[in-house]
C-alpha cells in the first residue's frame, strides 16, 4: 500500500508536490508552540484564563483574515501570497518567547494567527485546481498527512530539545524556561524555509472563467455556505474549549514534564497521520458524509475516557485514538466542500469555514481557561462540554450535508 501511495505521489503535478513540502514545513513550525507555548506561559505565572486569552488572540487573527484572504486568493496567484505570509508568520515565531506583557503577547499572537491562516484558507482551492478527479482524494489526505507527520517531528524534537538544553543553562527551574524560549524562537526558521518553497511553485495565471465575481457567487449559494458553516462552528467551539489545554491536562493530572508532553504529542500526530492516509479508503467505503459522521461519533467515547480517568495508560490511549478519529474527517470534508462548490465560491467557502473555526477557537480557549480557573483545574467539565458539542456537530453534519451528497449522486 505504501509503495503504491509513493508511486501515486510521484505522479502528482510539480506545483502540488512543492506545495506539500512547504505545507510540511509550516506544519512542523505550528506544532512547536502548540506543544510548548501554553507550558511556557504557565511557567511564567500566567493564569489559565490569561493563557486562554493568548490562545484566543491567535484564533481572532485566523477569524479576521479568513474572509479577506479568501477574496484575495480567489483573484490572485496563490504562491506569492503564501510566500509573503510565511515570512510575516516567522517574525511572530521569533518574537513570542521574549514578550512578557499580556497585551503585547495577545497582539503578536493575533498577528501570527492571521498570517498562518492564509496558508490554511489556500489549501483546499489550490489542491482542487491542481489535481485531477482521480488524484483528489489522495492529495487532500496527503496534504493533511504531511502537515501532521512533520508535526510529529516538531512535537517530539521540541520536547527533547528542552530536556537536552536545560542542564546547560543553570538551575533546572529557570533553565527549562529558558530552553523553551530558545526552542520557540528557533522554530521561526521553518516558515522562512517554507516561504522559499512556496515562492518556487510554478503556478500560471488562471483563466478569467476560473475567476468569476465572488459576491454574486456568494449570494446565489448562501444556503450552501451556511450548511457547511453550522456543524464546523460547533466542532471548532468544542475543539477550542479543550484541545489547547491538553498539554496542561497531562501536566496537572499526571505530572508530565515538557519533554514527556512533546513525546506524547508526537505520538498523537503519528496516529493523526495514519488517519489522514486512510481517509481515501474511508471515503471509498462510506462516502463523504457517512465517513465524516462515523469518524466524529467514534471519537466521542475517548473524550469521555479523558474526562473521567485517572489512569495514565487509559488517558494516553484515549488521547491518541481520539486525535486520529476526529481529524480523519477533515480531508474528506474539504474534498466534499470543493466538489459541491462552484467556481468563484470555493475560496470563499473555505474562508467561511476558516472564519467559523477562528470564532470557535476565540470563544473556546476563553471559556475553557475560565472554567479551569474556577474549578481548580478540573478538566472533566470542559471535556464533557466538548462531547456535547461534538455530538451536536455530528448530527448537524448528517442532517445538513447528507441531502447535498444525495443530490450530487
Amino acid at each position: 500500500m505504501l509503495a503504491r501511495t509513493w508511486q501515486d505521489v510521484r505522479l502528482l503535478r510539480p506545483e502540488t508536490r512543492r506545495y506539500l513540502v512547504g505545507s510540511a514545513l509550516m506544519g512542523m513550525a505550528f506544532s512547536v508552540p502548540w506543544t510548548l507555548f501554553n507550558l511556557y506561559l504557565d511557567r511564567l505565572g500566567f493564569a489559565k484564563a490569561e493563557i486562554g486569552s493568548v490562545q484566543a488572540a491567535e484564533a481572532w487573527g485566523r477569524a479576521l483574515v479568513a474572509i479577506p484572504a479568501a477574496f484575495v486568493l480567489a483573484r490572485r496567484r496563490t504562491s506569492p501570497i503564501l510566500a509573503w505570509t510565511a515570512v510575516l508568520a516567522a517574525a511572530g515565531y521569533f518574537a513570542l518567547p521574549w514578550l512578557r506583557s499580556l497585551s503585547v503577547l495577545i497582539a503578536v499572537n493575533l498577528a501570527r494567527g492571521l498570517f498562518d491562516q492564509v496558508h490554511h484558507v489556500a489549501i483546499a482551492p489550490f489542491l482542487f485546481r491542481n489535481t485531477s478527479l482521480k488524484e483528489r482524494a489522495l492529495a487532500f489526505g496527503l496534504a493533511e498527512a504531511v502537515h501532521t507527520l512533520m508535526a510529529v517531528l516538531g512535537s517530539f524534537l521540541c520536547g527533547r530539545a528542552v530536556t537536552w538544553w536545560a542542564p546547560y543553562l543553570g538551575s533546572i527551574g529557570d533553565a527549562e524556561l529558558q530552553a523553551m524560549a530558545y526552542v520557540l524562537t528557533i522554530v521561526g526558521l521553518l516558515p522562512l524555509a517554507a516561504a522559499f518553497v512556496f515562492a518556487r511553485i510554478p503556478e500560471a495565471e488562471r483563466e478569467p472563467v476560473e475567476k468569476p465575481p465572488v459576491l454574486p457567487a456568494l449570494r446565489a449559494n448562501r444556503a450552501l455556505v451556511v450548511r457547511f458553516a453550522i456543524p464546523q462552528t460547533l466542532v471548532a467551539f468544542g475543539a477550542g474549549l479543550v484541545i489547547p489545554f491538553l498539554g496542561l491536562y497531562f501536566q496537572d493530572r499526571f505530572r508530565f514534564s515538557p519533554g514527556s508532553v512533546g513525546t506524547l504529542f508526537a505520538a498523537g500526530h503519528v496516529l493523526m497521520t495514519v488517519g489522514f492516509v486512510l481517509s481515501p479508503a474511508i471515503l471509498n467505503a462510506f462516502g463523504y458524509v457517512r465517513g465524516m459522521v462515523l469518524c466524529e461519533f467514534l471519537s466521542i467515547p475517548f473524550f469521555l475516557v479523558l474526562a473521567f480517568t485517572h489512569s495514565l495508560p487509559l488517558a494516553i490511549g484515549a488521547f491518541l485514538v481520539r486525535g486520529a478519529l476526529m481529524n480523519t474527517s477533515q480531508p474528506i470534508l474539504k474534498n466534499f466542500m470543493m466538489e459541491v462548490s462552484p467556481p468563484g465560491l470555493r475560496e470563499l467557502q473555505n474562508g467561511v469555514v476558516g472564519l467559523t473555526w477562528g470564532l470557535g477557537w476565540v470563544l473556546g480557549p476563553l471559556l475553557g481557561g475560565t472554567i479551569l480557573d474556577r474549578t481548580g483545574n478540573d478538566y472533566t467539565w470542559v471535556m464533557v462540554t466538548t462531547v456535547v458539542l461534538y455530538a451536536l456537530a455530528s448530527t448537524c453534519t448528517w442532517l445538513l450535508l447528507r441531502p447535498l451528497e444525495r443530490a450530487r449522486a
